[in-house]
């Protein structure tokens, strides 16, 4: 299993209708006995702190490593929330501060001397202050490195920023270093044809270039793609879990989809079986009594929601309602509808073609695409959202008991659907499908992409089976699983 509410670390800006993900708040998974001399850093090519210091000199005691990691962490940070367009990157400041003790001393400099621009603008619980490099600075990234013992220390180690809660139905999780069954393959053998994938993401950049008419732009997305490419070359593997659902985040998961084709494991093309509409599909568990109760679901859910607690003086609280809903809703027609395009793999189809029907989609674009978009909008945004967000009202009016689950479930705080089903899906492919994989077939090699599982050729067809399996049972319907080739598109 996966969280444990007493390290449950979430952030507190919002950044949209999914689970909030502060980028650099997630803890490593591997243990350093013993903490690396140097690590590396990604900066502009045309950086220099050390003449920068040397013509204007800070007004502070400093360190340089401090204003090197500052200036990493503007393409490091956007790499990490790839689907993400930022114009300025958010800083999340308790944290920056448990790194950087006088971090704001630090980038005022930065600002001051124009390598960094401000949006000062802060709107609490929504959104923080951000920073830009300026037009000068830039340019494409290269790698240096810090040495600062303690500074490295903190980057490698867990940072705790919430303070510790106690719950009483919180779940028994498992520790969360204890995947080496899949970590191992993160190895000398794992490799990106380095050229081709640059030259890839240099032909985007011209594109972007002419799209937006802004090369600035342009040089900052090549960089949070480029960032990632280069620590796959260079092997820089450092594994994460977000603190929120327990998602694992390696180089694979931050790695541009596209680059996908150019990577390979012992020098065979690697082959990804997909769920298809994940979140819908493991979202019928709460059309299921049994499953619902087996895998734990309102204790899950009580990790994010604090209007689930249990009250003994009021016999109509939260949870009986729930439960109600659930032994109630499985044989409704819209449910039952609902489930069956799920388990057909059609949903985003079937649903983009009633978009498309009334006139809310662009049919210059992939539907399927602005389709998952919105149905992802309709389910996860908040349930206020409802007065102006007319998708989210068809969604309704085709699947009214559909959507009065998912409204309950996010009562109090619209977060909670997000983040159980992601908590849900990472326990389920990585600590169950996974585990038994590594178990029964030890030399297949295995990656994950959060709801898909990542092998070789020869053993896809068994890594396939495992997963079905699982899911199966954890649910009580079929997935819809498909292979996606990650092979070079000729």
């Amino acid at each position: 299993m996966l969280l444990n509410n007493t390290t449950l670390n979430t952030t507190k800006n919002h950044l949209g209708s999914e689970p909030q993900k502060n980028p650099d708040a997630v803890f490593q998974v591997e243990e350093y006995k013993q903490f690396p001399k140097t690590f590396p850093v990604y900066i502009p090519n045309n950086f220099d702190i050390t003449e920068l210091v040397k013509h204007n000199p800070p007004n502070f005691k400093y360190h340089k490593d401090y204003f090197l990691y500052l200036v990493h962490l503007i393409t490091d940070i956007h790499s990490k929330n790839k689907d993400v367009e930022y114009e300025f990157i958010p800083f999340y400041s308790p944290l920056i501060q448990r790194r950087v003790r006088k971090y704001r001393d630090y980038l005022n400099y930065l600002v001051e001397n124009k390598v960094l621009e401000e949006r000062k603008q802060y709107i609490v619980g929504k959104q923080s202050r951000g920073f830009c490099f300026s037009s000068k600075y830039q340019t494409e990234i290269k790698r240096v490195f810090i040495t600062k013992k303690t500074l490295i220390k903190s980057i490698l180690e867990f940072i705790s920023i919430e303070p510790k809660e106690t719950c009483e139905d919180s779940i028994n999780f498992e520790p969360e270093n204890n995947l080496g069954y899949l970590l191992k393959w993160y190895n000398h053998k794992l490799t990106i044809d380095f050229k081709g994938a640059k030259l890839y993401l240099e032909n985007l950049r011209s594109q972007d270039e002419k799209h937006f008419l802004d090369k600035y732009k342009a040089m900052s997305r090549f960089n949070s793609r480029y960032i990632v490419l280069l620590k796959l070359q260079r092997q820089e593997f450092i594994h994460t879990i977000d603190s929120t659902a327990g998602r694992l985040h390696t180089v694979l998961t931050q790695l541009k989809g596209d680059l996908r084709q150019f990577v390979k494991y012992d020098g065979k093309p690697l082959v990804a079986i997909d769920v298809t509409n994940s979140q819908p599909y493991l979202s019928t568990v709460f059309f299921n009594q049994n499953k619902y109760k087996s895998n734990k679901l309102l204790e899950r859910i009580r990790l994010y929601n604090k209007s689930y607690k249990i009250n003994i003086e009021h016999e109509n609280f939260v949870p009986y309602f729930l439960e109600k809903k659930i032994k109630e809703f499985a044989k409704l027609d819209d449910v039952v509808s609902f489930i069956e395009i799920v388990k057909s793999g059609q949903l985003y189809e079937k649903f983009g073609e009633l978009l498309s029907s009334k006139g809310l989609i662009n049919q210059d674009n992939p539907i399927r695409k602005q389709a998952k978009e919105i149905i992802f909008s309709s389910i996860f945004s908040p349930n206020q959202s409802i007065a102006y967000n007319q998708p989210m009202q068809i969604f309704k009016e085709n699947f009214p008991n559909v959507y009065e689950m998912y409204r309950s479930i996010k009562q109090s705080e619209h977060r909670t659907l997000a983040c159980v089903l992601q908590n849900l899906e990472a326990d389920l492919v990585l600590h169950q499908a996974c585990k038994i994989i590594s178990e029964l077939r030890p030399n297949a090699p295995l990656f994950t992409l959060h709801d898909a599982i990542i092998t070789t050729d020869e053993h896809k067809d068994f890594v396939k089976e495992i997963l079905h399996n699982v899911l199966l049972n954890a649910i009580g319907i079929p997935p819809n699983l498909k292979f996606e080739e990650w092979k070079k598109v000729a």
